[in-house]
C-alpha cells in the first residue's frame, strides 16, 4: 500500500483540512471508511467498485471517477474490483455547504459538474508525480477561495472549538461561550456544514478517542471512555456505533487502513 498526505497551510486551511493519495495494488476486501463530518472531492482512478453501507451494508456501484458520499449511515466499506487508487480533497466542515449544498442525490453522487475545474483535475492527478499531486491540490483550491460569509466564519470558530476540545463540550457549553441561543447555534451550523451540532460534537470526540487508541493500544476500553467523559459504557458503546457502526472491540481488531498514518 502506498499512503500519502498534506495538510494545507493558510489561507488553503480556511477551505480544506488534508488531500492524500492511496493506492493498493491487489484486492483487499472491503476497506472501512469513517464518516467525519467533512465533505470530500474523491478521485477515483479505476472508477470500478462497490460501496456498502448502513447496518444491513446495502450495496450501490462506484462507476464514477469523482464523487461524494451524501447523507448515507454507517458502517461504510469500500470494495475496489481490482486494484484501488484514489486521490482526496477533504474540506473542512464549515465549507461543506458552500461545495455541496445543491446535491439533491443521496449516496455515492457524481460531482464531476460542480466545477469545471474537476474533469481536468482527475485527468492529470494520477499521471503527475507523487510530490506535485499535493501542489495541484493546492493550486485547485486556490481557485475555489473565496472570502468567507459571516456565518461560516462564526462557524469556523464553533468548530475550531469543538476540535480544540478534542468533542469534549456540550451545546449548552457551546451556547453560553457565543451567547447564543441552542437553537441559532444548531441551525446556522446545520446550513453550513450540512450535519447537526451534536452529531458533529460526538464524531470529534469519538474520532479522537479512535486516533488515540491506535497510538496506544495498551490503554483498555473502560479507562479510554472514562478519559473521554464517557462514565456510562452503553452510552459510550452507543455514541461509538454511531460513528464508526460497529462496536469498539470489532472495530479495533480490524483496524482501518486510513488510520495508519496516525500511529
Amino acid at each position: 500500500m502506498i499512503l500519502s498526505n498534506h495538510h494545507p497551510h493558510p489561507p488553503l486551511d480556511a477551505l480544506f483540512r488534508e488531500s492524500y493519495y492511496i493506492h493498493m495494488a491487489e484486492r483487499s476486501g472491503r476497506i472501512p471508511i469513517i464518516d467525519d463530518c467533512c465533505y470530500d472531492f474523491v478521485f477515483f482512478k479505476e472508477a470500478e467498485g462497490l460501496f456498502y453501507h448502513g447496518p444491513d451494508q446495502h450495496v450501490q456501484p462506484i462507476e464514477s471517477s469523482i464523487f461524494t458520499i451524501h447523507q448515507l449511515h454507517p458502517p461504510y466499506r469500500i470494495e475496489a474490483t481490482n486494484s484501488l487508487t484514489f486521490f482526496t480533497i477533504k474540506l473542512q466542515p464549515w465549507a461543506n455547504a458552500h461545495f455541496f449544498s445543491n446535491v439533491e442525490q443521496v449516496g455515492i453522487v457524481d460531482v464531476s459538474q460542480l466545477h469545471s475545474g474537476l474533469i481536468p483535475f482527475h485527468y492529470d492527478i494520477f499521471s503527475a508525480k507523487q510530490e506535485e499531486r499535493f501542489e495541484m491540490a493546492e493550486a485547485f483550491m486556490r481557485n475555489a477561495l473565496e472570502q468567507l460569509t459571516p456565518s461560516m466564519e462564526l462557524v469556523r470558530t464553533i468548530c475550531e472549538t469543538i476540535y480544540e476540545k478534542r468533542g469534549m463540550v456540550t451545546v449548552n457549553e457551546l451556547s453560553d461561550q457565543f451567547q447564543r441561543s441552542r437553537q441559532y447555534l444548531g441551525k446556522i451550523f446545520k446550513k453550513e456544514v450540512m450535519y447537526s451540532l451534536k452529531k458533529f460534537i460526538i464524531t470529534v470526540r469519538i474520532l479522537d478517542l479512535v486516533k488515540y487508541r491506535a497510538k496506544h493500544a495498551e490503554v483498555s476500553f473502560t479507562e479510554l471512555s472514562y478519559d473521554y467523559g464517557y462514565f456510562d459504557q452503553p452510552h459510550f458503546i452507543n455514541d461509538f456505533k454511531k460513528v464508526c457502526g460497529v462496536a469498539p472491540l470489532e472495530f479495533f481488531n480490524n483496524l482501518p487502513e486510513f488510520l495508519l498514518r496516525h500511529q
